[in-house]
């Protein structure tokens, strides 16, 4: 029995005669090719662009890794005698350039909320580059330690392999992505372009009695709220219904408060549910697994180490290239060293890693030591949650790789590849974006509503309500202690309404097709996912006309 067949079955993912119809390399020359490396830039630019409008629309990104196994995969086969190795290569590369992008939407436009107007590109850029360098550095030190050593189960991972055990037998899951995809990205062209479909329904005589409630005619938002489940979605919607349907009605009917106190109560809790339950998610995943970590980490320093300092310290440089302090660089740059070994761990226990959370804390960290300037202090946040996001996220791809045998140092060069390509990428989105719609475009209420980046502003600008802002802490960090989701309850009370709505239908969906049609689930999610897909890869395409007309 080959290394493989004895890793797959041992981990009891499959039968050995499952195993044994798989298409493995047979040599490490059908791993890595050059079409390998130029199919995940190209998945990583797509997936980069449209991961970026999802993040800064609906607040939240589900790691698209059903969608970038279907894709790899479909493109690969259509190019003729690959494997299951070199399509796990591949998807490793586009998932890097999504997960910066998470990071970048999830702290850049704190910018733009904090008044400042111009799009450094440049500094962008350099602290992206940073952070893909610092990001795929982590990954390949601690692959071992979280994967071998730990075996931390790596739920996505698991579920990438799965997806590629079982193959796509006549095209099917190919077919249902591609159709849901392009149904999407029609519905959002008609609804955006031609301007044939209204984006949202309110109700006005609601909305005069400050009851703001309505449904977002949002494809992607649907999708979201199917593929993250009835527990998620079902906590998202109570945050929701205790924002726009009893806090503010009470607080502005009731109560005497105007809207805007309101609003600034119900924004500052929902900011600290979210930081207060990534808190506690740190602490929790943290406190049985950090000695087995760092004793792991002792164990593998010694051969990596010169290559991880000298690596640290272009990261170190490309920060102070970017405009910030020598002394906020080094500080960022250890921070985030332990802080992607501990997203590391949470997301290989959970596969959640809160990103922007550990951004949030280092920029903290600096701010209690040092004066930064808010240009220097969001752009320190954005480099730590885009290094973390793929220190800790892509490990999802290596466990699949595991489960494969794929040879870790094809998947490290994919990923450093990708995440380079996803820096140059979410640049170019981002400032497209701002000349576009205008950088008021971002914030609360907003087109681009981007919840996490406006909890970067507020710690940096100061909080609207302090007592609700360390109320929600408080509550959240006790919340996700008992294993109920605060941080997806915050996002509820933060997102309009409108856009809850789509998601809890969509969540709503995926409970009756688990519990009455089970045999359609998967298809259900793969559905899900070109919805997500669709709408974001049609936003940033008439974003790009609209800039190039602009232009």
């Amino acid at each position: 029995m080959a290394v493989e067949e004895r890793v797959a079955v041992k981990e009891g993912l499959a039968t050995l005669e499952e195993v044994q119809k798989m298409s493995y390399a047979r040599s490490e020359k059908e791993i890595l090719r050059l079409r390998t490396l130029i199919i995940a830039a190209i998945g990583s630019v797509i997936l980069t662009a449209s991961s970026m409008y999802v993040a800064l629309r609906m607040g939240a990104l589900p790691w698209p890794t059903i969608f970038v196994v279907l894709l790899s995969m479909t493109l690969l086969r259509v190019l003729g005698n690959t494997n299951l190795n070199e399509i796990n290569v591949a998807h490793t590369g586009m998932s890097a350039g999504a997960l910066l992008a998470g990071g970048l939407a999830f702290t850049i436009p704190a910018l733009w909320m904090l008044g400042h107007t111009e799009v450094p590109m440049v500094q962008i850029f350099l602290i992206a580059l940073g952070a893909a360098i610092l990001g795929t550095l982590i990954t390949a030190f601690i692959r071992d330690i979280m994967i071998i050593r730990l075996k931390l189960p790596y739920p996505i991972g698991t579920a990438a392999f799965l997806t590629l055990k079982a193959g796509d037998v006549g095209g099917k899951k190919r077919n249902t992505l591609f159709a849901s995809l392009s149904i999407s990205a029609i519905f959002v062209a008609i609804r955006d372009w031609f301007g044939k479909i209204p984006a949202l329904i309110q109700s006005s005589t609601l909305a005069a009695k400050n009851i703001f409630v309505g449904i977002g005619l949002y494809p992607m938002a649907a999708g979201i709220g199917y593929i993250i489940g009835p527990l998620y979605v079902g906590t998202w919607t109570l945050g929701a219904i205790l924002s726009y349907l009893i806090i503010i009605p009470i607080a502005t009917n009731i109560l005497g408060y105007s809207v805007d106190a309101s609003l600034a109560f119900t924004r500052s809790l929902g900011i600290g549910l979210i930081i207060g339950g990534g808190i506690a998610i740190i602490v929790k995943e943290l406190g049985s697994r950090i000695r087995d970590v760092i004793g792991s980490i002792k164990e593998q320093v010694g051969g990596l180490l010169k290559y991880f300092l000298v690596l640290a310290i272009v990261s170190v440089i490309l920060l102070i290239v970017a405009g910030i302090p020598w002394y906020a660089a080094v500080i960022g740059v250890i921070g985030t060293m332990v802080a992607g070994i501990m997203a590391a761990t949470i997301t290989g226990q959970t596969g959640i890693d809160p990103m922007e959370i550990f951004g949030i804390l280092v920029l903290l960290f600096v701010m209690a030591l040092f004066n930064i300037n808010i240009v220097a202090g969001v752009l320190l946040t954005a480099f730590v949650a885009a290094a973390v996001g793929i220190a800790g996220d892509a490990l999802n791809d290596y466990k699949a790789g595991y489960l494969l045998e794929t040879p870790p140092r094809y998947q490290i060069l994919s990923e450093l590849v990708g995440a380079i390509v996803g820096a140059l990428t979410a640049g170019f989105v981002l400032k497209m974006l701002v000349d576009v719609y205008g950088p008021t475009a971002f914030g609360p209420d907003k087109f681009f509503v981007a919840p996490q980046a406006y909890a970067v502003s507020l710690m940096i600008q100061g909080i609207p309500n302090l007592i609700a802002f360390l109320l929600g802490i408080i509550v959240g960090f006790v919340l996700n202690i008992f294993n109920i989701p605060a941080m997806t309850i915050g996002i509820g009370i933060y997102l309009p309404m409108v856009i809850t709505v789509p998601a809890a239908l969509g969540g709503l969906v995926r409970v009756i097709i688990d519990k009455k049609y089970p045999q359609y689930s998967e298809l259900g999610t793969i559905t899900g996912a070109g919805l997500l897909g669709g709408e974001g890869i049609a936003g940033v395409v008439i974003a790009l006309v609209l800039f190039l007309m602009r232009g």
